[in-house]
């Protein structure tokens, strides 16, 4: 068994005492987690300036062009996710609009409910595109990285 350290531990005054972090003022027990692995990113990349952003159309049809331009690209393979979504989205505006419109017709109700519903699956079919999207430009910087140069 070792000794303990004998030495004197140096006190230091209110005046000298380092102020607590916000972090550990809000989250207390932070302190007792240990530290992130190596390498990892704590905070995100800072976000382009709202007036290089650019105009919401001209976005807009960037995402159009990138999209037929995944769809067309014959190295890239869109996910089964992605696959069997889109034809399904169709089939269910079709079915959705014969339902209400032919099949269901109350006066009213009808056509809320199909409206309602025509916005949900094409909710539904932008967040897939959204993230298809997203694994695209992932693997086209992936590639624009390890080309030859």
């Amino acid at each position: 068994m070792s000794e303990p350290n004998s030495e004197p531990v140096p006190t230091l005054t209110p005046a000298e005492q380092p102020e607590p972090s916000l972090t550990n003022a809000i989250l207390p027990l932070m302190r007792l987690l240990p530290p992130p692995p190596v390498g990892t990113i704590l905070a995100p990349a800072d976000l382009q300036d709202a007036a290089r952003r650019g105009w919401f159309l001209a976005q807009l049809w960037a995402e159009v062009r990138l999209a037929m331009q995944m769809y067309f690209d014959p190295q890239y393979r869109i996910s089964r996710t992605a696959q069997i979504a889109f034809p399904l989205v169709v089939a269910l505006l079709a079915l959705n609009y014969f339902v209400f419109s032919w099949w269901f017709p109350v006066p009213v109700f009808s056509p809320i409910a199909e409206r309602l519903l025509d916005a949900l699956i094409v909710v539904l079919a932008y967040r897939v595109l959204a993230r298809e999207l997203d694994r695209y430009r992932a693997v086209l910087d992936y590639l624009a990285r390890i080309s030859v140069r």
